[in-house]
C-alpha cells in the first residue's frame, strides 16, 4: 500500500485511497472498516496518521466512528428535491451539504440529434453544452450536461460556473426566469463514459435525472441530463391538501 501515499500527506492520500475503496464496494454502507491496528499496518504508517484519515473520513460523513465499537461505512441519504425550481446544487446546500463543482467542458455546439428530436429544440440550431461534476461531501457523485438554447447560450457562455449557478446566471443576465420544469427519473446501469469521470466502475447501480426547464412563457431554458451515482434511491411523496411534493434520497 506504501505506493498510494506519493508525495501528499500521508493522512490524505489515506484518507482518498478508502474512499475509492468504498466506492468499488470493497466496504459497503453498514460495513465496519477493519480496526485501526490493521489499517495501520496495511498502510504502513502510524496509528496517528491513520486516526488523522479517518478523522477526515468521520468529517465529511463518509464514516462513523463509534468508541470501543470500531469505524462503520455511513449510509447516509444524499436529499434533492423536486418540488421546488432550484439548482441541484442550490437544493442540496439548502440541506445543509457542501457541494463543489468541477467544469468539465463548456462549448457552443450545434445541437445533438437526439436531444433536439426528444425536447423539442431546433434542429441544426446551437446551444451551450455544459458539462459539470458535481462533488458532494468531498466525493464526485453527479455528472451533469446542460444544453442552453440560443441567444441565451451567447448571453451566458463565459461564466464561471465552477462558482456560479446556471439558474441564477440566466435571471440576472438574461433575464430569464424559470417558472416550472418537468423532470423524469430512472436507473440505470453507471455508462462507462460517465463512471470514469466519477471513478465509478460502469455498470453499478445510478440513476439518470432528464430535467426540461422553462419560462412563464413555456420558452425552453435548459435542458438538464443528470447521472447520479449510488447504491439506491428513496422517493418520497408527501401528500397534502394544499398539494404534494415529490423528493428522492441518494445512499452515497
Amino acid at each position: 500500500m506504501g505506493d498510494i501515499l506519493g508525495r501528499a500527506p500521508k493522512y490524505l492520500a489515506i484518507r482518498d485511497d478508502l474512499i475509492a475503496r468504498i466506492r468499488r464496494g470493497e466496504f459497503a454502507p453498514g460495513d465496519a472498516l477493519p480496526g485501526q491496528r490493521q489499517l495501520s499496518e496495511e498502510y504502513g504508517v502510524s496509528l496517528m496518521t491513520l486516526r488523522q484519515a479517518l478523522d477526515e473520513l468521520d468529517h465529511r460523513g463518509v464514516v462513523e466512528q463509534l468508541p470501543g465499537r470500531g469505524t462503520y461505512v455511513r449510509a447516509v441519504p444524499v436529499p434533492y428535491s423536486m418540488g421546488n425550481l432550484r439548482s441541484l446544487a442550490d437544493d442540496l446546500r439548502a440541506h445543509g451539504i457542501e457541494v463543489l463543482t468541477r467544469v468539465v467542458r463548456r462549448e457552443i455546439v450545434g445541437v445533438p440529434p437526439d436531444v433536439a428530436a426528444r425536447f423539442g429544440m431546433p434542429a441544426g440550431g446551437q446551444v451551450l453544452r455544459l458539462e459539470r461534476i458535481r462533488v458532494i461531501r468531498g466525493v464526485p457523485l453527479i455528472h451533469q450536461v446542460s444544453y442552453i438554447p440560443q441567444p441565451l447560450a451567447d448571453a451566458i457562455s463565459e461564466v464561471d460556473f465552477a462558482d456560479q449557478e446556471l439558474y441564477g446566471v440566466l435571471a440576472e443576465r438574461a433575464g430569464a426566469v424559470a417558472a416550472e420544469a418537468t423532470e423524469t427519473i430512472a436507473a440505470v446501469p453507471m455508462p462507462e463514459q460517465v463512471g470514469g469521470l466519477l471513478g465509478i466502475p460502469a455498470g453499478q447501480p445510478a440513476m439518470r435525472s432528464e430535467r426540461v426547464t422553462r419560462d412563464a412563457d413555456r420558452r425552453l431554458l435548459v435542458v438538464d441530463l443528470a447521472v447520479l451515482a449510488g447504491s439506491g434511491v428513496v422517493v418520497t411523496n408527501i401528500r397534502a391538501a394544499g398539494g404534494q411534493q415529490v423528493s428522492y434520497a441518494m445512499r452515497d
